[in-house]
């Protein structure tokens, strides 16, 4: 083997270097926005009309703990929107109505279902970091 033939095999450090480094610099931009998480839909009643003054919390979890990022509260028609960036080291964000300090909820309904983008799901409430994800929830009496 010649010279030449040896030097076309062998990998040049500068792409090496870019294979290294190119995912680094690459995820640095999108950092802030990959973490911004919207979740929005309705609040009402089961059989349809929209709850008013309903308190929707947004919270972050990790294996050590929780904590709350945002509250929000349904217009008069039952509609909430809230968006949140949530911080690096949790992996999960939920999106719940809160049973206590919610006097609305407590004095009136006893219980809900919970619809993640239209279907309805037991287990509550984790979104889709870094996206959009809608949370309707129906309340009986």
């Amino acid at each position: 083997m010649n010279s030449t033939q040896a030097n076309s095999k062998r990998p040049s450090w500068s792409k090496i270097i870019i294979i290294l480094v190119w995912p680094l610099i690459s995820f640095q931009g999108c950092d802030k926005f990959s973490r911004t998480s919207t979740a929005y839909g309705r609040v009402t009643e089961i059989g349809g009309s929209g709850v008013d003054s309903i308190d929707v919390v947004f919270a972050a979890n990790k294996l050590s703990g929780e904590i709350g990022l945002l509250r929000v509260t349904t217009d008069k028609d039952g509609y909430y929107i809230g968006t949140v960036d949530v911080p690096k080291g949790y992996g999960e964000l939920n999106v719940v109505i809160p049973t206590g300090g919610n006097p609305k909820f407590t004095k009136v309904y006893r219980g809900l279902e919970v619809y993640i983008n239209e279907r309805q799901t037991n287990e509550c409430c984790p979104a889709k970091i870094g996206g959009k994800t809608q949370y309707d929830f129906k309340l009986y009496k």
